[in-house]
């Protein structure tokens, strides 16, 4: 069984600015007001682990997939489902299109989706439009002289 829900965000930051966002793990809890804090176990790259507090007791993450300008994933076990992050950009003639989504899988992942995920759903539009607000402002700040 899966539970997924995503919001997306159309920009003319660059694919590299917003890749840079969310795998610099210092800007999570500027981009996230739900997000408490991040830590990983030393740099970010595919099988990397550590942990995220969002409230409730800290929670393992590891990354599943980096593809840079293109695509991350990180995944948390729950009893009797995964939790996962998946993040995308998508090229388009008006610029890139940046989603990200929360998805629940595996025999709860109806339920959970239910108790937790529409809260999690609901601050992704918040979360994406900082993440590119910001991204964009970095572009423009390292052109200024």
């Amino acid at each position: 069984m899966e539970w997924y829900r995503s919001y997306s965000v159309v920009t003319a930051a660059s694919p590299q600015s917003v890749y840079r966002r969310w795998t610099d793990i210092g800007t999570w809890a500027e981009d996230d007001a739900d997000l408490d804090w991040v830590r990983v176990n030393g740099p970010v790259r595919v099988g990397a682990t550590g942990k995220v507090k969002t409230g409730g007791p800290a929670q393992r993450i590891t990354f599943t997939e980096l593809t840079p300008g293109r695509a991350m994933n990180f995944e948390i076990a729950l009893p009797g489902a995964t939790l996962s992050f998946p993040h995308a950009i998508e090229q388009l003639a008006e610029g890139i299109r940046v989603t990200h989504g929360v998805r629940f899988s595996g025999p709860l992942a109806g339920l959970l989706g239910f108790v937790a995920g529409r809260k999690i759903a609901m601050g992704l539009p918040l979360v994406v439009r900082t993440v590119v607000d910001r991204a964009l402002a970095a572009e423009v700040a390292a052109l200024e002289p």
